[in-house]
């Protein structure tokens, strides 16, 4: 009597299908490597939201800096599309009271300043409208900080302003560590 033949092609066949599948890139990796492209092109930038100096989330800053800056957690806006989430930040030292439009670019890790407001005056354009590494900065070194703190994960954004606004009210390390 002839042993039955067993085939291993529809086994590893399955086998390659289950390894395909877990090889896929997750929404944020994908949504992430799109961004990097080329071609990627900037959204028309939507004016500032109103902010208000209650309930700011404080961004650590060096000790030596006398400056304090908070971002108002209102006015984190998220595009999925483009990747870019924007917000406004108040600066706040021992004699004025600033605020800037900002936006963050996880994907790429750059920022860029869209406009400025002097002490509760109009908002006034950025004159360069490039984006900038936030790594080196010595002059703008919140971006980095917000953006490590709760605004990206990875290269990717988090997926809302809820899960962004607890990521950054949380104490350093206890959520999303590095």
């Amino acid at each position: 009597m002839k042993k039955p033949r067993y085939s291993l092609l529809p086994s590893l066949a399955a086998a390659g299908a289950m390894a395909a599948t877990l090889c896929l890139p997750l929404p944020s990796a994908a949504q992430s490597a799109d961004m990097d492209r080329v071609d990627w092109k900037e959204d028309s930038v939507p004016p500032p939201l109103p902010y208000s100096l209650k309930g700011l989330i404080e961004v650590e800053m060096p000790r030596a800096s006398s400056v304090k800056i908070g971002i108002d957690p209102s006015t984190i806006v998220i595009n999925h599309t483009t990747g870019i989430v924007r917000y406004v930040v108040v600066a706040r030292g021992p004699s004025a009271v600033n605020a800037m439009y900002e936006g963050i670019r996880c994907s790429t890790g750059e920022y860029r300043v869209y406009a400025r407001q002097t002490q509760g005056g109009e908002w006034s354009p950025n004159s360069s409208s490039e984006w900038n590494s936030m790594l080196g900065q010595t002059t703008y070194r919140h971006p980095f900080r917000l953006a490590r703190n709760g605004i990206c994960i990875g290269t990717g954004t988090a997926q809302t302003n809820e899960d962004m606004v607890r990521a950054l009210k949380s104490p350093k390390g206890t959520l999303y560590e590095d």
